[in-house]
């Protein structure tokens, strides 16, 4: 339905996508994944660099394609199908470049949005959550601390000066630039929240270790720490106090990117699924052939296309300028759901092989779940939308 509205530009753009993974990504993302972030390969991003495909909604005056919210879903599908973590380390970047796109000046676009669209492009992230023990998100940490300050001294050179912590910052160890937020109070109040960028070498902000994650495992993750990082006026994003707004804006936007990454990790499996249906014998019929069987694959793909058009329809919305907030919560809560669904049953059918490391079943099992967390869980989801009703 949705796929008919895109050009047949985007069309073709798609289907080269979908060839391109299937040929130089798919086959190496078992590799990838055993690495477990440790170390990082550059070979996946480069590629989808040389195509101009790590921020593709990018608008074209900053060197990217200006593609639609639903013609970069597809795209997204079409990656994730080859490896869930690569496709996440996309939806970072664009997740990164987001504040910048709705409340940035000029100048902050032009000097950030371009390290993403070239031919040896860089990566950009956006850490979120403080190092505590909480799930709001944008609680205040007694751990981070923001104050007023003068670096020189001279008058009329205010900064804001940042220690703290973030942790779980997806292209932590591989972004030349974050894009992240702070609250100026002790309570976290929301009329207090700025958003800020910042390039990587800015002095005081420091990588701490890899983290180890369960699934996503090529997009690396790390903690981030600020000792007293002195943030310059030129990359606070937005009025002062904007930061929520832009915060909300920016998640309702970008969630149906990660379903687009449940949809492409949901239909790897399944296909994986199908197809060992019909080459594993039973009694001397082919596994498809029990209607046990073949009614879960029917349910599985019922599942994929209603997950789909979810995620299509909140793009749609978006594109077209609608308000997109329960569509967006309910695709990120369909997809996620299903995906978890998908994958276990997919496993079922696949056998014992399934569960070995080194299986493209597993590792899709291990995507599928660590997604569901990744823009807020489906609790969260759910109280975005309640308040709404």
């Amino acid at each position: 339905m949705f796929r008919t509205t895109i050009s047949d530009q985007d069309r073709d753009l798609v289907m080269m996508v979908r060839e391109l993974v299937q040929n130089k990504i798919a086959p190496r993302a078992v590799e990838w994944d055993s690495r477990g972030g440790e170390t990082f390969d550059w070979t996946a991003v480069d590629l989808l660099a040389e195509q101009n495909l790590l921020a593709p909604s990018a608008p074209e005056e900053y060197g990217g394609r200006g593609l639609s919210h639903l013609s970069t879903a597809m795209i997204l599908e079409e990656i994730a199908a080859g490896c869930g973590g690569v496709a996440t380390s996309v939806a970072a970047n664009l997740h990164a470049i987001s504040p910048l796109l709705m409340s940035g000046t000029e100048e902050q676009r032009l000097e950030f949005i371009p390290l993403l669209t070239r031919k040896k492009a860089k990566l950009g992230a956006i850490p979120l959550m403080d190092n505590k023990p909480n799930l709001d998100i944008i609680t205040h940490s007694e751990m981070v601390d923001i104050r007023d300050s003068s670096l020189s001294g001279e008058p009329g050179q205010d900064h804001q000066v940042v220690n703290g912590f973030k942790e779980y910052v997806m292209n932590g160890q591989t972004a030349s630039f974050v894009t992240t937020m702070f609250s100026s109070a002790p309570d976290g109040a929301k009329k207090n929240l700025q958003v800020v960028l910042l390039p990587m070498k800015t002095p005081g902000l420091k990588l701490a270790k890899p983290r180890k994650k369960f699934g996503l495992r090529y997009c690396s993750a790390s903690e981030l720490i600020f000792e007293d990082v002195a943030i310059d006026n030129k990359y606070l994003i937005g009025k002062p106090g904007s930061g929520f707004l832009i915060f909300m804006q920016g998640l309702e936007r970008m969630t149906p990117y990660i379903g687009a990454i449940a949809v492409g990790i949901s239909r790897a499996i399944y296909e994986l699924a199908l197809e060992s249906s019909k080459m594993r014998f039973v009694n001397g019929k082919p596994f498809f052939e029990e209607s046990s069987v073949s009614y879960v694959l029917t349910d599985m793909a019922t599942k994929l296309n209603a997950a789909r058009l979810s995620v299509h329809l909140a793009c749609w919305m978006i594109d077209n300028e609608m308000d997109s907030s329960q569509a967006s919560s309910k695709a990120k809560i369909i997809s996620n759901r299903y995906a978890q669904d998908i994958t276990k049953s997919a496993m079922e059918i696949i056998g014992g092989r399934a569960y070995l490391k080194g299986f493209v079943a597993e590792k899709c099992l291990r995507d599928a779940k660590t997604l569901s967390l990744i823009d807020g869980s489906e609790l969260f989801h759910k109280h975005l939308i309640a308040g709404q009703l």
